[in-house]
């Protein structure tokens, strides 16, 4: 599956030492060249992944607004190269690409999945780890994410 990817998921699994995951979830990881740049001196060194550019930048000018210029970038960029799958955490991004036709997932689905194909042990401990390092997750969203496990 292919899947491109924004700043706080892969902030958010690098810092809880799950980064990973997504090299064995995703066949195909793009990132956003804007993206590359804003987490620019974190180490995601042994994450495979191809830099993707935009093309249609009239696209990205008009979405920008309520939504940050990553996670405009990431939807463009799915749509332009006919990938159906993104990983965003904001609501407001996840909205907007599910306006589009994309499927969306977040961190806490990258943790889910990993749980869900034994790459992952305690989940619960994976959320704690999230929320310890300044992911904020309602309870109500935690016990969503938790009720399968």
């Amino acid at each position: 599956m292919k899947i491109v990817i924004n700043a706080s998921p892969l902030i958010f699994l690098r810092g809880i030492n799950k980064l990973y995951l997504l090299n064995a979830l995703y066949s195909d990881i793009y990132i956003p060249y804007v993206v590359l740049q804003e987490i620019e001196g974190l180490d995601i060194s042994g994450l495979f992944y191809t830099p993707i550019k935009i093309i249609n930048k009239t696209l990205v000018t008009d979405l920008l607004g309520t939504l940050h210029r990553g996670e405009v970038e990431v939807i463009v960029s799915a749509i332009e190269h006919n990938i159906q799958d993104v990983i965003l955490d904001d609501l407001a991004a996840r909205n907007k690409a599910k306006q589009f036709g994309l499927n969306v997932t977040g961190t806490l689905g990258v943790l889910r999945r990993g749980k869900n194909k034994n790459l992952i042990i305690n989940l619960e401990q994976e959320i704690q780890l999230l929320r310890d390092n300044g992911m904020y997750l309602t309870d109500d969203i935690v016990q969503a994410v938790l009720r399968f496990d």
